[in-house]
C-alpha cells in the first residue's frame, strides 16, 4: 500500500490514511474517526460481491471501486460496455432501416457509426459533468486536481453504465417478446442507469442527491441535442 495514497471512508466519505493494519499475517480492518464504523469492508470481500453490490446501487460499493481499489480492469470493461450498447443500438437502427426500406449504409459501416456514437456519448457526459462541477465547486476541484477528477468521472460514468449489461436479454430474445415487452425492458434499464449515475455522481461531485438529479437530467437533454446534431451532419456526409 503505497504511503502517499489517500483512501476515503465508504461510509461517510471522509478521507483515510490506511483501510486495515497488517500484523505478520493476520490483516485486521480499521475504523473510521468520523463515523467509528469500519473504513472499508469491501477489502475482504471477493470481487464478484462488490459488482454484485454495484448491481445493488450500493453507494459503499461504489466508493471501494472508485477510491480505495486499482480500477485495472476499467478500460476492458469501458470497451466491453461499448460493444454491447453499440451493437443494440445498431441492431435497433438496422431494423428500423428495413422497415423504411433504407439501405444507404452499409451494415459493417452502421456498427462503427454506432460505435462512434457512443463515444461521443460517454465524452460529452464526461466533459459537461466536469464543466458544471467545477462551475459549482471549482476550488474543491483544483485543490483534488483537474485530471484526478475527470479520470475519476469517466471510472463513476462506467460503473453506471455497467447498467446496460441488462440489455443483453433483449440483444439475445428479441425476436421472442412483443414490441411493448421490449419497451418496457429499455425503461427499466435506463431507469436503473439513470439512478446509478445519481448515486455516482453525488459520491464523486459532493453534491446533495436532488441537485445531482437536476444536474444529471439538464446533462442528458444538453448531451442529447448536441449529439443529435453531430450525428445529423455525420450521417449526413455520408449519404454524399
Amino acid at each position: 500500500m503505497a504511503s502517499k495514497q489517500t483512501f476515503i471512508c465508504v461510509n461517510c466519505g471522509c478521507k483515510v490514511k490506511e483501510l486495515y493494519k497488517k500484523y505478520s499475517n493476520v490483516v485486521k480492518t480499521v475504523n473510521c474517526e468520523k463515523c467509528h464504523k469500519v473504513v472499508d469492508k469491501y477489502v475482504e470481500f471477493e470481487p464478484v460481491i462488490i459488482l454484485l453490490d454495484t448491481v445493488l446501487l450500493s453507494q459503499q460499493a461504489y466508493r471501494h471501486i472508485l477510491y480505495n481499489r486499482d480500477f485495472k480492469l476499467f478500460w476492458k470493461l469501458s470497451l466491453m460496455l461499448l460493444l454491447l450498447e453499440s451493437f443494440a443500438l445498431w441492431r435497433e437502427k438496422r431494423e428500423q432501416s428495413v422497415l423504411r426500406q433504407n439501405t444507404n449504409t452499409t451494415y459493417e459501416q452502421g456498427f462503427y457509426i454506432c460505435c462512434f456514437q457512443n463515444i461521443i456519448d460517454n465524452l460529452l457526459c464526461t466533459m459537461l459533468l466536469f464543466i458544471i462541477t467545477i462551475m459549482l465547486h471549482t476550488k474543491w476541484v483544483l485543490d483534488n486536481g483537474a485530471k484526478r477528477f475527470i479520470i475519476t468521472l469517466l471510472k463513476a460514468n462506467t460503473l453506471a453504465n455497467f447498467s446496460k449489461f441488462f440489455l443483453l436479454p433483449i440483444i439475445l430474445w428479441r425476436e421472442n417478446t412483443t414490441e411493448f415487452g421490449i419497451n418496457l425492458h429499455q425503461i427499466i434499464v435506463m431507469g436503473h442507469q439513470s439512478c446509478a449515475q445519481i448515486f455516482v455522481y453525488v459520491i464523486v461531485s459532493h453534491l446533495t442527491k436532488l441537485r445531482a438529479l437536476i444536474i444529471i437530467i439538464s446533462t442528458y437533454f444538453i448531451k442529447e441535442f448536441v449529439l443529435q446534431h453531430i450525428m445529423n451532419v455525420l450521417e449526413h456526409q455520408l449519404v454524399q
